[in-house]
This record gives C-alpha cells, sequence and structure tokens, in this order.
C-alpha cells in the first residue's frame, strides 16, 4: 500500500512540474483556458442555432399540417416540439453571447428581445396545448402569435450568407 501511496505522490509531483513548466514557458495552461473558453462559447452558440434549425422545420412541419399535406395525427408532436423548443431557445440567449446570425442589436437590445422570447414560448405553450387535444382550429387561431419568427427574425437575425 505505501508503494502505491508514494507511486500517487511521484504523479502529484510530476503534475505540479509539468504545470510549473508550462507557467515558465509562456503560460499555455492559461491559453488551453481560453481556448476551453473559446469552445465553450462556440458550443453553446451552436447549440442555439441548432434549437432554431429544429424550430424553422418544425414550424415548416406544422404548416404542412395545416395545409392538409401532412396527416393530422402529427399536430400533437409538432405542437409540443415548437413549445419546447421556444423555451430551449429563451434559456440560449439569456447568456449574452454575440455570434452566429444574431444581429447586434439582439445583445444591444437584449431586454425587449429576451420579452419577446419569453412571449414566444408562452404562446407557443398554449398552441401546443391545443395541438395536444387534436384542435387544429385553436392551433390555427394561435399559429401567427405563437410563432412571431418573421417579426423578430426582421429585427434581430442577419440573413443567410451565399
Amino acid at each position: 500500500m505505501i508503494k502505491g501511496d508514494l507511486r500517487g505522490l511521484g504523479m502529484v509531483c510530476l503534475g505540479i512540474a509539468a504545470l510549473a513548466a508550462a507557467v515558465i514557458a509562456g503560460s499555455p495552461v492559461i491559453a488551453s483556458d481560453a481556448a476551453a473558453d473559446a469552445v465553450q462559447r462556440e458550443g453553446a452558440i451552436f447549440e442555439r442555432q441548432s434549437i432554431m434549425d429544429q424550430l424553422d422545420k418544425d414550424g415548416e412541419l406544422l404548416g404542412n399540417i395545416a395545409a392538409g399535406i401532412e396527416p393530422p395525427e402529427k399536430l400533437g408532436e409538432v405542437t409540443r416540439s415548437i413549445a419546447n423548443g421556444a423555451r430551449d431557445s429563451v434559456v440560449s440567449f439569456r447568456s449574452i453571447l454575440p455570434g452566429g446570425r444574431s444581429k447586434p442589436e439582439v445583445w444591444s437590445n437584449h431586454a425587449d428581445f429576451m420579452q419577446r422570447m419569453e412571449t414566444f414560448a408562452r404562446d407557443a405553450e398554449a398552441m401546443a396545448k391545443a395541438g395536444e387535444s387534436g384542435d387544429m382550429a385553436a392551433v390555427s387561431a394561435l399559429m401567427v402569435s405563437a410563432m412571431p419568427c418573421k417579426q423578430c427574425h426582421d429585427v434581430y437575425r442577419a440573413p443567410k450568407k451565399p
């Protein structure tokens, strides 16, 4: 047992020596922290974009259901997915992380943007409840307020790059 304890102590000493060497050599440890922060930041932006991409797909599916192109049996599932995506998008935009296709106005006008996102989430939840009951007429009546995508995107999202 003592032999194993000493081996562990040796590993700790090697780790400390490596850390000290890194600091003396120009602190790549700090650089790797910055790199880790950049990766985490890019990951959060990617997650935010993924949520929005899924909302776009769900919105298209809902439009196809409303048009009779897709079966109405998917109504509850797609409206619930939209409500979940709306809620997730609110969370994903709480932290101020410029990037993706978000215009600078998202961050300079964050209170207005977040109010719109909260309204989106609330209205999407109401639409999901109607969708889960199978009431297409109620869903249709709620679609404009529950999916204010264009109105928000006109102000807060940059167009796709060609």
